[in-house]
């Protein structure tokens, strides 16, 4: 690879404020839970519930 082609590889890292990573940790906690709710885990449902509680905060814990 040449150089003008490393230059513009390590340029062309995505920007990570496009992904909104915590919000679909959240999302999909919430999801689960449910799921888990559904089959009867109570216990493991409150435990995802409280995994999208953390993921909705502002700042990472």
């Amino acid at each position: 690879m040449n150089k003008t082609a490393q230059r513009q590889r390590k340029t062309a890292s995505p920007d990570l404020k496009d992904y909104p990573v915590r919000e679909y940790v959240a999302a999909m906690a919430t999801e689960l839970a449910g799921m888990a709710r559904w089959d009867g885990d109570e216990r493991l449902a409150g435990l995802l519930e409280s995994a999208a509680d953390m993921a909705r905060r502002t700042e990472p814990a």
